[in-house]
């Protein structure tokens, strides 16, 4: 047993523009506090996940008196704004054309502020979000996001759909691992230009409905980084209700944890499920564009909302109340350097999607089985200068006759 060590003073160098208050309310250790290298080495990794800096070094020094230590802070900045205009193709929209402006680090306070715009074969969208990490300068995180969608699901569903709206946010840590997050969100949703070959289900949900609700998220994370993980466990707990004015009255809830485990050296090996359900209150049925989806990105080797209940006739996906998925993969280098951040991963993917309302089903000809759909590939990522690129070639295991596959998927250019 030693004597014990008390911090005297935390200087900050290299920051010109972040202020700093942005860099010490990471810090797990202040002024007067007994000297910890564990808080220390959290603090620090804390600072390094904010994504202001290039490189941030600690380092302890010997104070003014045999009890007492300086910790040395170096920063040194980098470029936190982003201006993009590009253009890709992602497998869901076709081709598109990306225009964004983000501050990840606004006037040096650590607010995040975002202008967006995306323009594709089958999806436009416009958004604008603003988030304060530290409200009242309390680790309290406020916001609001504004948003407009326009979609083509007529190789899905047969219609057209149309979101407006917006949602207020607020989160705050109930201990060093949980965080709570409230939100209310009011949007607009119009289903229109559905075909006259559509499902009768389809048919009977043309027009607009307005949704005000109000949900919150219950999250767990215990990762060694929140930017790109290699170790450590994430979980959350998502709840919604819908009815507070409006025309929607549902109530959902999702379930799910990611874990990452580090097999060897850059190989690591990640494990995710997540389980969901939503059903109407009182006699309010649930809407299509309300129930949960599963294919593509959620369902590697099935288009999206390649599974779950549909209409037989038409072909059209109906969505539905209930679903679990489940994904296991391996990431692992591919002969190029680390800082490329390029790598390979190995995959397999389970899942279904099932049941919806009743009175939904009277006339229509449809399938709805819980039954598991597996499936296994292999894929490819980069973190391009120009956006994340990724390639996956995905193939069914397990499937239902009537479920649509996709056997490869590329996505380049988005920032979703």
């Amino acid at each position: 047993e030693t004597q014990r060590v008390f911090v005297e003073r935390i200087n900050i160098e290299g920051n010109v523009r972040t202020l700093d208050k942005v860099v010490r309310r990471e810090f797990e250790l202040v002024e007067g506090d007994p000297y910890n290298r564990t808080r220390l080495a959290q603090s620090e990794q804390n600072v390094r996940d904010l994504g202001y800096f290039e490189t941030v070094k600690l380092e302890s020094n010997r104070g003014s008196a045999p009890d007492k230590t300086v910790i040395d802070v170096k920063v040194e900045e980098k470029s936190t704004g982003e201006l993009s205009v590009g253009a890709g193709y992602s497998t869901n929209d076709g081709p598109l054309a990306d225009f964004r402006v983000r501050e990840r680090n606004f006037l040096g306070r650590g607010q995040d502020v975002l202008v967006g715009a995306t323009f594709a074969g089958e999806r436009t969208e416009f958004d604008f979000s603003f988030t304060e990490p530290y409200f009242l300068n309390r680790d309290l995180s406020a916001g609001f996001d504004a948003f407009h969608i326009t979609r083509d699901l007529q190789d899905e569903s047969s219609f057209d759909q149309e979101r407006t709206g917006g949602s207020f946010r607020f989160g705050y840590p109930l201990s060093k691992r949980w965080r709570q997050t409230l939100r209310y969100r009011f949007e607009e949703n119009t289903i229109d230009n559905v075909s006259s070959n559509a499902s009768l289900f389809i048919l009977e949900q043309v027009g607009t409905r307005s949704t005000s609700a109000v949900s919150q998220r219950l999250s767990y994370e215990d990762l060694d980084s929140t930017l790109f993980p290699t170790e450590g466990l994430t979980a959350w707990i998502d709840t919604e209700y819908a009815g507070i004015g409006g025309d929607a009255n549902y109530v959902s809830g999702k379930v799910g944890s990611s874990y990452y485990y580090p097999v060897y050296d850059r190989i690591v090996f990640n494990l995710l499920g997540e389980v969901g359900a939503i059903t109407g209150v009182g006699s309010k049925d649930v809407e299509i564009n309300e129930r949960y989806f599963l294919g593509g990105t959620t369902l590697r080797g099935f288009e999206q909302a390649g599974i779950g209940p549909r209409d037989l006739g038409t072909e059209d996906s109906l969505g539905g109340n209930y679903f679990y998925r489940g994904s296991a993969e391996l990431s692992f280098p591919v002969f190029f350097p680390e800082e490329l951040g390029v790598r390979g991963h190995a995959f397999s993917d389970m899942g279904s999607l099932w049941n919806i309302d009743e009175t939904a089903t009277l006339s229509n000809d449809f399938d709805d089985t819980a039954n598991v759909r597996l499936s296994a590939g292999v894929g490819m990522s980069w973190r391009s200068p120009f956006g994340p690129i990724r390639v996956d070639l995905g193939f069914p295991i397990m499937k239902e006759d009537y479920d649509q596959e996709e056997n490869f998927r590329f996505n380049f250019g988005t920032r979703f």
